[in-house]
């Protein structure tokens, strides 16, 4: 995602880090905000039964048609489950796709939280490399 090298870092590359770093930030805010709003959708019983699940899996409806009530309710059961399964299939498939685009392909299967932690070290690392030149020019500079 970066091309930052630590150990040959010039000061000269610290604009091109942060472009970097500034586009990396707004594709992930982008994608955390179109996470959020993901809905999932499943099927089943011939389109008798239908469930959406939000970006987590969580299911926030479940809608059963009149004519699915014709049938037995271990059928309407299992036709709950498919339908529900079919919705998180669904939300999954979109969270990957979403995240795929986000990291440029990189990571095909990040969660949130390692992705905030990956981020949060990248953060850390560029905040420290800044302090180590900053210190080293400061005393390169007082040596002169």
């Amino acid at each position: 995602m970066f091309d930052f090298d630590p150990v040959n870092f010039r000061v000269e590359d610290l604009d091109r880090v942060v472009r970097q770093s500034n586009e990396a930030v707004r594709r992930m805010t982008g994608a955390f905000d179109e996470l959020r709003q993901i809905k999932g959708e499943g099927t089943a019983a011939d389109g008798l039964i239908r469930a959406v699940v939000d970006g987590s899996g969580k299911i926030e409806q479940v809608e059963i048609g009149p004519r699915a009530m014709r049938l037995d309710s271990q059928t309407i059961a299992e036709a709950v489950t498919e339908a529900v399964r079919e919705a998180q299939e669904d939300a999954r498939r979109q969270n990957e796709q979403l995240l795929l685009a986000a990291t440029e392909g990189e990571s095909p299967r990040l969660d949130l939280d390692g992705l905030r932690r990956q981020f949060d070290a990248i953060n850390d690392d560029f905040a420290r490399t800044v302090d180590d030149i900053a210190y080293r020019d400061r005393d390169t500079y007082r040596d002169r």
